[in-house]
């Protein structure tokens, strides 16, 4: 499977094969700025869709252990005053 590296201008994000050189600089004089990423996959539009994933999980990773932390203080706060009132 080929590997793709992505080119974004503006919202528009374009996935080109790592190997195509001639298309990168083609992207890159048209004001297209070359993206760090790289993912192997069967074609552009499957590294597009694994792109998209990728940036989903990285804007809903910080919120999920904001949460799971905030879950865990509640718990050992509570735990704390039971433990303080039963164990008098």
């Amino acid at each position: 499977m080929p590997e793709f590296v992505f080119f974004k201008k503006g919202n528009k994000t374009t996935a080109l094969e790592k190997s195509d050189v001639q298309g990168a600089v083609l992207f890159i004089n048209q004001g297209y700025e070359k993206q760090f990423e790289e993912i192997i996959a069967p074609d552009s539009q499957h590294a597009l869709a694994r792109l998209a994933d990728i940036k989903k999980e990285e804007e809903i990773a910080p919120f999920a252990w904001a949460t799971g932390a905030a879950f865990f203080g509640v718990i050992f706060a509570i735990m704390m005053v039971v433990g303080y009132l039963f164990g008098n």
